[in-house]
């Protein structure tokens, strides 16, 4: 079977560390052919090692030989840029969140249905082996109907490759003109997780934020929300990505159900921490929380099945429509102390 041929668009902190290593990984399977980003030197660097191209979103689109795109931008372009590779009858995998907007969210699956291409959101945690097995249990009704769900997400200042502040002028992340904060940058991974563990419909959301960085512009960098589903369970998420230096990157899940729990959380897996006079380090933070044993290569894998073969998606995109439905209910409720009801699909 011949690879499936990709342009990447966007060639950031998320594309270096994570897809990258990915298409690396899967060899054969799939072959990089462009590379995008605002950023030139950027482009070059991911593009040397596949021996790719360097071009121009125009330029990638009207490409006979790019036959998918990985977009990898801020969630500002995503609904310009997606709907512009359906058009060019190009498959398509977008770095979540889905969009800013429900209405931009609805425009972008419109267009991937009328193109009749594949269209996936990367919800990574979809793949990650801990969360699949959580969800092979709920499914086996190991611990009964499900009434509580909390994922809880901490992670350091500077966490990452490079150690990029994030939520700080210079970096897209402090830019209130381009995200809506950690919601969107976070929270949509939590909102969910506990979607696809609670198995229900998503009822209201009430949410508080804040800014905690010094610097900041104005973009929340801590969100803590709770969900009601229509059958009476409850999710709850606390996120927080501004701990100080040292800190561990640290995912805390725990599921109540009628007939048992489930927990797990990522630092229950190091098996490293230095100490010194500044502090406790946990070096396998980072390998952990974006490997997560073949996260991404999974995810990059259910990719290329439902192009070569028509494999159902793990994650559709109304289940990242529904997560960005709960992120943003969170936001407008952190805005307006309000309980603020889950808008459907029209």
């Amino acid at each position: 079977m011949d690879p499936v041929s990709i342009a990447l668009i966007g060639c950031g902190i998320i594309t270096r560390s994570a897809h990258q290593p990915a298409l690396t990984a899967l060899g054969g399977r799939v072959r990089l052919v462009a590379t995008v980003d605002t950023d030139p030197e950027a482009a070059r660097h991911a593009a040397e090692p596949f021996g790719a191209r360097v071009t121009d979103i125009e330029g990638a689109l009207a490409d006979p030989a790019v036959e998918a795109v990985l977009i990898a931008t801020p969630e500002s372009c995503h609904a310009e840029q997606v709907i512009a590779a359906a058009k060019a009858g190009k498959h398509v995998m977008c770095e979540k969140p889905i969009a800013p907007t429900l209405e931009e969210a609805d425009d972008m699956i419109a267009a991937c249905d009328a193109a009749g291409i594949v269209f996936m959101v990367a919800h990574s945690r979809r793949f990650t082996r801990r969360y699949m097995d959580v969800a092979a249990d709920l499914s086996s009704g190991r611990i009964g109907q499900v009434r509580l769900v909390r994922e809880n997400e901490r992670r350091p200042q500077g966490f990452g490759p490079g150690g990029v502040q994030t939520f700080r002028p210079g970096h897209w992340t402090g830019d209130p003109k381009q995200t809506l904060g950690i919601a969107l940058l976070a929270g949509i991974h939590e909102a969910d997780i506990i979607n696809w563990f609670a198995s229900a419909r998503p009822v209201t959301v009430v949410a508080r934020h804040a800014v905690t960085t010094p610097g900041n512009q104005g973009v929340p960098d801590f969100l803590s929300f709770a969900v009601r589903f229509d059958n009476g369970a409850i999710g709850t998420s606390e996120i927080g990505r501004m701990q100080p230096p040292g800190y561990p990157a640290v995912h805390q899940l725990e599921i109540y159900g009628t007939q048992g729990a489930i927990r797990a959380r990522d630092h229950d897996c190091q098996s490293l921490v230095r100490h010194d006079a500044a502090g406790a380090h946990h070096p396998e933070s980072l390998s952990l929380n974006l490997s997560g044993g073949q996260t991404y290569v999974r995810q990059l894998a259910a990719f290329v099945d439902a192009i070569r073969s028509g494999q159902t998606l793990a994650v559709t995109p109304q289940d990242a429509r529904l997560a960005l439905a709960v992120t943003l209910a969170a936001i407008e409720s952190a805005e307006t102390g309000r309980r603020i009801a889950v808008k459907a699909a029209s």
